[in-house]
């Protein structure tokens, strides 16, 4: 007797927008449109507020980096709503995910975009503690969910890893 039919698995996630640093990318979530730009990703001081974080055994390996950004606010439900929605991540070809880390560095684009509604464009930089791998993807998560926003490829294919 033959196994029972089974049901196709439901469709894939909806795609999410893929470039490479310096690309505009158009973002949509939960009543937010904005265009973002990453546009570099570079070692920089410990700006002011900044803990370094992970394990004290690769603390002292690696340091801050800082990645500015623009995001023009093209239709918001609220101000301050993507400053909530939004969080930046740094991703290696290993697996390893560096977070944003909250600073009190006068250019948070946390901070600029508590205040950016419908039309305001809106420069800012994220900080990562980076202490193992060198990132290869800039990925924009919505903290709360985890859900992929938008991805931008630092590292291209066929290319020696960092």
């Amino acid at each position: 007797m033959a196994p029972p039919a089974v049901a196709a698995p439901p469709a894939a996630a909806p795609t999410i927008p893929i470039g490479n640093l310096g690309d505009t990318l158009r973002v949509e979530y939960k009543g937010i449109v904005a265009d973002v730009t990453v546009h570099d990703v570079l070692p920089t001081d410990a700006p002011p507020g900044y803990t370094p974080n992970g394990s004290p055994r690769w603390r002292d390996q690696g340091g801050p980096w800082r990645v500015p950004i623009t995001v023009h606010v093209i239709q918001t439900p609220n101000p301050f709503i993507a400053s909530i929605q939004f969080g930046f991540t740094g991703v290696t070809p290993y697996g390893d995910a560096y977070a944003q880390k909250n600073t009190d560095a006068p250019d948070s684009l946390t901070t600029a975009l508590q205040n950016a509604p419908a039309g305001a464009t809106v420069d800012g930089a994220v900080y990562w503690q980076v202490y193992r791998d060198l990132v290869t993807n800039v990925v924009l998560l919505n903290p709360q969910s985890g859900i992929r926003l938008a991805q931008w490829n630092i590292w291209q294919p066929g290319t020696p890893l960092p």
